[in-house]
């Protein structure tokens, strides 16, 4: 099930609401939360059944493993084994293809692919529970009770695409008598986030995706204003389509009086690599740093290891994010990349010590930014060389008018018509072209203001929001004839 489909929003949300606060209204706390979990396990199980064998594998495991930690006071061993579990199902899920392909190509072996579907939200709720597992091993987290440990795993807001919720964010929460009761103020405000959240995802991620599906499928044919337009839509349709999605979960936390950790914060402003990355995917990054790059002895040991530990973790972001070379290139070179900056961090500050200097370095690392995700988003290792080389060729063969033709959608057809009628071609065509510019434009201005998720905390919302907001639900509503799939649940 998805956050962006009919059967979501209309039946299992207000289904899951009513059930949970009835509950509690009675004072069944525990039924409630059972409640929680029992629908969270259905949201994430409804269309694909083994995923529920999975993820309860996956819990009864983890849960196991502490169990023991418990009754044996052997922290290490069986934090190590709950640990290597964990991994061990990643690894075959996600990865066990991959690792099969590079030995056949690189031995001239004959072994046979699995052609494992990959699980949705794997990435996530493993490495939440080797957070747990981590902390248990630390005597940073007790043992809980199978239900408010499933409540910490599965809670559907952030199963399937984060942030990364570590449980001291989650089962406090569902433990406090207070969060229980039904909150018209953060209920009003998790329907507002939620319904920009999905205007995000539904009205700019999903449009920009036709753009950039077009353009890492036909490299071949680009000339330099269709792949720069290209990319520009990737770039603009991940950040939508992951800032959408993070939008919709911490509103959804909202509805139900619990709050998430903001995942995302205007990441396209940044002034370096290394600032990009404490704005996007916030939650990973604390991941790696607590659970990598700390234990690994962060910078405790002179700069030269610490520079070896930030690419360390950058590779493994890299293969987090997908069992592809593209992604493991990817996560190295922002690893490279950081060090460099580490290396001349003085020079690089100084150059922030006044306005201009300030922006001729965000632009450099918006241009940094687009580069990177030209290696993330390219189908293979050798689309990267000529995806560069179409977009540094200067050339001009029309094909910004074909991917134009490729962002089409049912909002455009009559003002198409009109167009043809009144101009013919030349200006059904600069219609379209206008269009993907606008798109861009418009997505870059949005980057750049103050986020929703800022707009909504602040409380600048009132009864002059009504109509937007409608209007957004409205055509987001008849846009979800086709559900498509958050990126990040990809990964």
């Amino acid at each position: 099930m998805y956050f962006n489909s009919y059967l979501f929003i209309f039946l299992f949300v207000p289904i899951t609401l009513l059930g949970y606060y009835t509950l509690n209204h009675f004072k069944k706390y525990r039924p409630a939360l059972a409640w929680v979990v029992f629908a969270s396990l259905v949201f994430y199980s409804w269309a694909n059944l083994p995923l529920f064998f999975l993820i309860a594998s996956s819990i009864a495991g983890n849960f196991i493993c502490s169990l023991l930690m418990k009754k044996t006071g052997k922290n290490k061993l069986f934090g190590i084994l709950g640990i290597v579990f964990d991994l061990g199902l990643l690894f075959y899920f996600k990865y066990f293809d991959f690792f099969i392909s590079n030995m056949n190509a690189a031995f001239g072996l004959d072994w046979a692919l699995k052609h494992i579907a990959l699980p949705m939200g794997i990435s996530f709720y493993t490495f939440q529970q080797i957070s747990y597992m981590a902390d248990r091993m630390k005597g940073k987290a007790d043992h809980y009770g199978l239900l408010d440990y499933m409540s910490f795993v599965t809670f559907f807001p952030q199963l399937v695409a984060g942030p990364i919720v570590k449980h001291s964010d989650l089962v406090p929460q569902f433990l406090d008598e207070k969060k229980r009761k039904f909150d018209w103020v953060s209920f009003t405000k998790g329907v507002i986030l939620f319904v920009f959240g999905l205007a995000k995802k539904v009205l700019l991620a999903d449009l920009l995706a036709l753009g950039a599906d077009y353009a890492f499928n036909n490299v071949g044919s680009l000339d330099s204003l269709s792949s720069l337009a290209g990319i520009l839509a990737f770039t603009f349709q991940l950040y939508f389509d992951f800032s959408g999605y993070c939008d919709m979960a911490i509103g959804l936390g909202w509805m139900f009086n619990i709050d998430l950790p903001l995942n995302f914060d205007r990441p396209y402003l940044s002034c370096s690599i290394k600032e990009f990355w404490r704005r996007w995917h916030i939650t990973l990054g604390k991941f790696f740093t607590e659970y990598v790059y700390i234990p690994l002895g962060g910078s405790r040991k002179g700069k030269a290891r610490a520079l070896l530990n930030t690419l360390i973790v950058f590779l493994l972001s890299g293969i987090w994010h997908g069992a592809a070379w593209t992604y493991i290139l990817w996560g190295f070179s922002q690893g490279v990349f950081i060090t460099v900056e580490t290396v001349f961090e003085k020079p690089l500050a100084k150059l922030e010590e006044n306005k201009a200097g300030k922006k001729i370095k965000g632009f450099v690392t918006f241009l940094l930014i687009l580069g990177f995700l030209v290696v993330f988003r390219a189908n293979s290792l050798a689309d990267i060389p000529a995806y560069y080389s179409r977009l540094f060729s200067f050339s001009a063969n029309g094909n910004l008018t074909t991917l134009a033709y490729e962002m089409d959608n049912a909002l455009l057809h009559i003002p198409g018509i009109l167009a043809k009628k009144i101009g013919g071609e030349v200006l059904y065509k600069g219609m379209y072209i206008a269009y993907v510019a606008l798109l861009i434009l418009i997505s870059m201005i949005l980057c750049r203001g103050k986020t929703a998720y800022q707009y909504v905390s602040e409380g600048r919302y009132g009864k002059k929001l009504l109509p937007v907001l409608s209007i957004l639900f409205f055509f987001c509503v008849i846009s979800l004839s086709k559900v498509v799939v958050f990126l990040y649940s990809n990964f």
